[in-house]
């Protein structure tokens, strides 16, 4: 099963297969949608971990964390009025280890970042990138 641990892994075994190839080239992430969730948890464990701080981060269409992108995301409208909706959908994400704390981790990168977001985005709601920006400006 795909787990946020195991995506943010592989993310890793690719950063460290490029990085040994690169040279002394810049290496940066960009992840889109769900892939900002990876790649700001990626970006954090470099940091923390290895004390190794990638050359930038892209967040294309991002979000806070997942609970609140699952709320946002145009097909739950039809479900969120159903009784269970909170535990069947958003609490089996917590359940299985799933939080893609974007919002969390963008707060301790100390690389340069860049967030982008369309105002017409028909699967994420651009509120949600500007509530990262937001959490980025208020930890400075």
């Amino acid at each position: 099963h795909p787990t946020e641990s195991g995506f943010t892994t592989d993310v890793l075994a690719l950063y460290d297969w490029a990085k040994a190839r690169s040279g002394n080239s810049s290496i940066l992430f960009w992840g889109h949608s769900l892939g900002t969730g990876i790649a700001t948890n990626a970006a954090r464990k470099l940091q923390e971990e290895r004390g190794v701080q990638v050359d930038a981060v892209v967040l294309e269409s991002s979000y806070t964390n997942i609970r609140e992108a699952a709320i946002h995301v145009p097909i739950s409208t039809l479900y969120r009025q159903f009784p269970g909706f909170e535990y069947l959908i958003l609490d089996s994400l917590a359940r299985a280890d799933m939080f893609f704390r974007s919002d969390e981790n963008v707060k301790v990168l100390a690389c340069p970042l860049l967030i982008l977001h369309a105002e017409d985005d028909a699967v994420l709601p651009p509120h949600l990138g500007r509530k990262v920006g937001t959490t980025i400006a208020s930890a400075w």
